[in-house]
């Protein structure tokens, strides 16, 4: 009797947290139809879910310390853990609470949905100077492409190569991509989805200059003699040595975040900030420069493919959802734009990233072929 009580208590949690299956749920149905003591336990577990105001207490939680517990997870190097589970888990903590539920003691496991997603992303391409195009895969194989003017070297999402051209290429990662480059002079630049890099296969003689459209980290080869400056269409970064996030993606604003070393960066009136590590710099075309600190950790973590958002508006967060994932995020017309919503994105877990969309804001999706409607 105690284990039927349990599974009836894991289910309940389950369709409590949002991660009940269509299965699950058909089965809970069949269950609450026909089986008189399943029913009656049912009905209890939603009384003392009632009399504790669960529901409340898991909204009033979710958008603080769920993302703050899964931080804290990454930072001691475990696996990411979701929205949903954490819930899952303060939901037993809180049931528990009542004293009622005293046989079972441990976090209601979590079945995420089975979807077939089918993302239709695009390949990452090397556009050069003369029209051609060199496509680059991400598989773990190590690769020698022969050009007429370089010899390039892929392996596990990374290009390196060996040039003595000094004219303009264009690396181009698409959404719902990421990748790594090496620069002539040791340079290496991670760069993010739906991101362009104009770069020389090998640097002349007067400062090293690359142009980027998107977000890239840059671990910059010291070299005093010979400046490293960055140039977006709002700005300019100049360094001699250092390790810098910079963000392009809002129209009319670049982010520069200084992790190490120092940074000089000018605006299109020539309007300087200089920075310092744990400093990022907001541009804005009309109002200039304003400075903050930031957190490492979210403004890097999406070289290691997760993109955590705070109070975000839905009308941001399909645009990027659409650029992270390579999917085509739609609202429901039905659906406030306004609404906000916090958590974090996964580029390998697509699904749990709708699933706790699901679990926290009560937001469910609809697939069809490369576009996901949010409702």
């Amino acid at each position: 009797m105690e284990q039927v009580q349990e599974k009836i208590f894991e289910l309940y949690l389950q369709r409590l947290s949002g991660a009940l299956s269509a299965d699950e749920e058909a089965y809970v149905q069949d269950m609450l139809l026909h089986d008189a003591h399943f029913k009656a336990q049912w009905n209890q577990l939603e009384q003392e879910s009632i009399t504790l105001h669960t529901d409340e207490y898991l909204q009033q939680i979710d958008s603080a310390s769920a993302l703050r517990q899964i931080r804290e997870e990454r930072a001691a190097h475990h696996p990411v853990i979701h929205l949903k589970k954490w819930l899952a888990a303060a939901a037993v903590l809180l049931l528990m609470g009542s004293g009622v539920y005293y046989f079972f003691a441990r976090t209601a496991p979590v079945i995420s949905p089975t979807v077939a997603m089918q993302q239709q992303k695009q390949p990452v391409r090397l556009l050069l100077s003369n029209g051609e195009k060199v496509e680059l895969t991400k598989d773990s194989g190590a690769k020698t492409i022969a050009l007429n003017n370089a010899t390039l070297s892929t392996s596990n999402g990374a290009l390196q190569y060996t040039s003595a051209d000094t004219v303009l290429n264009t690396l181009d990662v698409p959404a719902g991509e990421s990748y790594k480059l090496t620069l002539s002079d040791g340079t290496e630049v991670w760069l993010n989805a739906a991101t362009r890099l104009r770069f020389p296969f090998h640097f002349g003689r007067g400062e090293r200059e690359v142009y980027v459209d998107g977000e890239a980290y840059f671990k910059v080869a010291s070299n005093a003699g010979k400046p490293f400056v960055v140039h977006t269409a709002l700005t300019s970064v100049q360094v001699l040595g250092t390790a810098f996030n910079i963000n392009t993606y809002q129209a009319g604003t670049v982010k520069t975040a200084l992790v190490e070393g120092r940074v000089i960066t000018k605006g299109k009136m020539n309007e300087r900030q200089a920075l310092q590590p744990g400093i990022q710099a907001d541009y804005d075309a009309g109002k200039g420069f304003v400075t903050s600190h930031f957190d490492e950790e979210e403004v890097l973590a999406w070289r290691n493919g997760i993109y955590y958002y705070h109070r975000m508006p839905l009308a941001a967060l399909i645009a990027t959802a659409s650029r992270f994932y390579g999917m085509r995020f739609v609202l429901d017309k039905n659906k406030a734009a306004d609404q906000v919503v916090t958590g974090l994105m996964d580029r390998n877990r697509l699904e749990d990233f709708l699933s706790d969309l699901k679990t926290t804001a009560h937001i469910d999706y609809r697939l069809s072929g490369n576009e996901i409607t949010l409702k």
